[in-house]
């Protein structure tokens, strides 16, 4: 690739979405489900290099696929992230961002210490930021340097980005994780910002789960979907709006996280953790 596609950008650090011009964000609904995916590109992110956490504090593992839900209408939807670097010394980290599956006719950037400008989807499969770019680290200290961004350009669809940190001198001590964009219609994510779901007793504590449904009148199917921490679906009830209240039975489940996600004809309303702390 030209080296010349890499030298365009913004003489700023990305501390926070509020610091970059023209990023409007719309955190319409973010949630995360763990599924480990076929490596690509010889990067297994077994290394722990270091831990990422979103905006609620949640970890995001290495590996892992971390779901943003938008609207085609926003100029730019964003997933930040915080990366803390394990151990006790210090390292220089850079990162690249691959490009999975793309939405053609939208564009992409992300920050790691500057933010590059935007390109439009498939102008650069693999995004190496430059060297003079990679972060010095300190053990167990937070950088909030990273953002991945999506520009939709009024288009709905699915685009699936994969970031990978890496330790300068020893690019095999990696993690990655594939951050998905799902922009669809404002008037689903409308209906959605109007759903709400609340779970209790949370945790179970030996008790069955039960969770508290607030929707407004939609068409089509509804139900609540249960995954556990790795992805997998292992429940899946009906629900009718005006049903305010749905049960699930611990029983037979491991103890552990789960996620409930209120699922209207595919697409997730809302979604909560809760967490299984045996019979």
């Amino acid at each position: 690739m030209p080296n010349d596609r890499f030298v365009a950008f913004r003489s700023y650090i990305c501390m926070r979405p509020d610091h970059v011009p023209g990023a409007l964000k719309l955190m319409m609904m973010t949630r995360y489900a763990l599924s480990f995916l076929l490596v690509v590109l010889g990067y297994n992110g077994t290394a722990q290099l270091l831990t990422l956490t979103d905006e609620d504090g949640m970890t995001v593992p290495s590996g892992s696929t971390y779901v943003h839900h938008g609207a085609p209408e926003t100029d730019t939807e964003s997933v930040h992230l915080t990366a803390t670097l394990n151990g006790t010394e210090s390292k220089d980290v850079n990162m690249r961002r691959i490009e999975l599956t793309v939405q053609p006719g939208t564009q992409n950037y992300y920050c790691w210490g500057v933010c590059y400008d935007a390109i439009d989807a498939g102008l650069l499969p693999i995004w190496n930021s430059l060297g003079v770019h990679a972060l010095p680290m300190n053990g167990g200290e937070p950088v909030t340097n990273f953002a991945g961004y999506h520009r939709p350009q009024g288009l709905e669809g699915t685009s699936t980005y994969r970031y990978v940190w890496f330790d300068v001198d020893n690019r095999d001590d990696s993690v990655w994780v594939d951050i998905e964009f799902q922009i669809t219609a404002v008037g689903i994510e409308e209906n959605g910002a109007l759903a709400r779901l609340s779970v209790f007793p949370n945790p179970s504590k030996g008790a069955d789960v039960q969770f508290e449904v607030d929707m407004p009148a939609l068409g089509g199917a509804t139900a609540l979907v249960i995954h556990n921490a790795v992805g997998q679906r292992i429940r899946t009830t009906p629900v009718r709006s005006g049903q305010p209240i749905a049960r699930l039975s611990t029983e037979g489940l491991a103890p552990g996280l789960y996620f409930a996600t209120l699922d209207h004809q595919g697409r997730g309303l809302v979604t909560q953790r809760f967490v299984v702390s045996g019979r």
